[in-house]
């Protein structure tokens, strides 16, 4: 039996269905919903008495039902071997209105094939089709003491292109559309009758969980293959240009960080800019140093006061403190809950007045963070302010090229630049990314009783240290290449 997420894989990428049919992955969530959807669209709705399908529900159950209830809900129907869930379906005059739902602030029109696919099914199998709706989250509600549902969801007749309605749903329901030819691909094609392809997809939203199997590439660390921003690479690689340093000039972009790279090639692996190296490490001189790293939880329905849908709660930091005399001491924070204005408060204490703060992707990430939170409490703003005007962000040097060593592979990450510099391994540790740790810190806030949690505790403990240490030793490498004293 086919579901209607493997034809959604199998559109994306024939190869990533059949891997994942034959390497089945335990679904982690990116997001935090705790509610389930359909049934906070059953009490939006009002809806007391409907047909409720279960799983492993044999489509005939509904279509047996139809006459019998006006409101059904989670209803499975299937043509051939393809199954759906359809969330609400109303029967009304000569047909039915269906409602999609989604955990999301705007249904977009890049997403229009998987509502094709489900109108679809539901043609095929007799549903005749009156009005189209799909109740989405409103991206302007904000919390209060209680969950609003009448202000939380809004019903529309849209999917949106650019944050404009772009594709009225009403006209998918009379648009000749055929999904047989996919099904027939899909049963009738097997594995090898797909190549890999590289394209934008296999790294989008993260890298596909088997970029390895289609990619696997005996490349040096200075192969062309990593020059960055290049759209001429593959043409280069097509004439025999193995190496960065062999790089036609005529055919790259000249960006100051594909010129550090080709610079590295040619230096035996490492390039670095001294003059602007140690003009942008001046800022720290005679300064205490708090290398700092956040952990957050990011929530599709807002569970606390003054949080919007898709909002984010901190529940943990990791501080190493470099002091003028040279020591090195480490703090932290871990907590459960709504810890935000603990977190605030925490961070107060643990932060000298006048210390610099150091992050990586400082912007995109602490910097971010704080001024939710600023907003969220308002009553801390001039400190929190105070905090943000003192970031530093040790991204700087390696995107824009002040530094670059083929070891690097054009990965940018902490996690690869810490490899470089030292003898560290995210590998050795239980949680390996950030994301590991936002699913082990879901057991530590569910009280997950199955689990040790001192353990727990521990490891989370562990990984985010390692993230704020990690960015003390780019910063001591930093200075060490250009005998900068720290």
């Amino acid at each position: 039996m086919l579901h209607i997420s493997d034809v959604k894989k199998y559109k994306r990428c024939p190869r990533l269905y059949y891997l994942s049919v034959d390497h089945p992955s335990v679904y982690q969530p990116y997001l935090r919903h705790d509610e389930e959807l359909t049934k906070l669209v059953v009490e939006f709705l009002g809806l007391k008495d409907y047909y409720l399908g279960e799983r492993g529900d044999d489509p005939s159950r509904v279509l047996e039902a139809l006459d019998k209830h006006e409101w059904f809900v989670k209803a499975r129907f299937a043509y051939e071997d393809l199954r759906i869930k359809i969330p609400v379906l109303h029967r009304v005059a000569d047909g039915f209105d269906l409602y999609f739902a989604m955990y999301a602030p705007l249904p977009k029109a890049e997403d229009v094939e998987f509502y094709r696919d489900n109108i679809w099914v539901l043609k095929k199998v007799g549903i005749k089709l009156q009005n189209i709706y799909v109740i989405h989250l409103s991206g302007d509600y904000v919390r209060q003491e209680d969950l609003d549902l009448d202000k939380l969801f809004v019903i529309d007749r849209y999917l949106y292109k650019v944050k404009k309605p772009s594709i009225m749903l009403d006209d998918l329901k009379d648009q000749d559309y055929d999904l047989k030819t996919t099904l027939d691909q899909m049963r009738s094609h097997n594995l090898k009758d797909h190549q890999p392809v590289k394209r934008r997809a296999c790294k989008a939203r993260g890298l596909c969980d088997f970029f390895d199997q289609c990619f696997i590439e005996d490349l040096v660390d200075d192969d062309i293959e990593y020059l960055v921003s290049s759209s001429k690479k593959n043409e280069m690689k097509d004439r025999g240009i193995k190496h960065l340093k062999d790089a036609d000039l005529d055919l790259i972009e000249g960006t100051r960080v594909q010129y550090a790279q080709i610079m590295a090639s040619k230096n035996g692996g490492l390039y670095y800019d001294e003059i602007a190296l140690k003009k942008w490490l001046e800022k720290f001189k005679d300064k205490t140093l708090c290398f700092i790293d956040f952990e957050w939880e990011t929530y599709m329905i807002p569970p606390y006061r003054g949080l919007r849908p898709y909002d984010h709660v901190c529940f943990e930091y990791s501080l190493h403190m470099l002091k003028k005399d040279g020591s090195l001491t480490h703090r932290e924070f871990i907590q459960t809950g709504d810890c935000r204005e603990d977190f605030i408060r925490s961070l107060i204490k643990d932060i000298p007045k006048d210390a610099c703060l150091v992050a990586y992707n400082a912007e995109g990430a602490e910097i971010l963070r704080l001024k939710e939170l600023k907003d969220q409490f308002p009553s801390y703003a001039v400190m929190l302010d105070d905090m943000i005007a003192r970031f530093v962000d040790m991204a700087y040097p390696f995107s824009e090229g002040l530094v670059y060593h083929t070891k690097m592979r054009a990965n940018f990450s902490v996690k690869s630049l810490v490899k470089v510099v030292s003898d560290l391994d995210y590998r050795d540790l239980d949680i390996s990314n950030g994301m590991d740790a936002v699913y082990k810190w879901r057991l530590l806030d569910k009280n997950i009783q199955d689990e040790n949690l001192d353990d727990v505790r521990s490891e989370l403990s562990r990984y985010c240290s390692l993230d704020s240490y990690s960015l003390y030793l780019l910063y001591r490498w930093l200075c060490n290449i250009t005998r900068h004293i720290f």
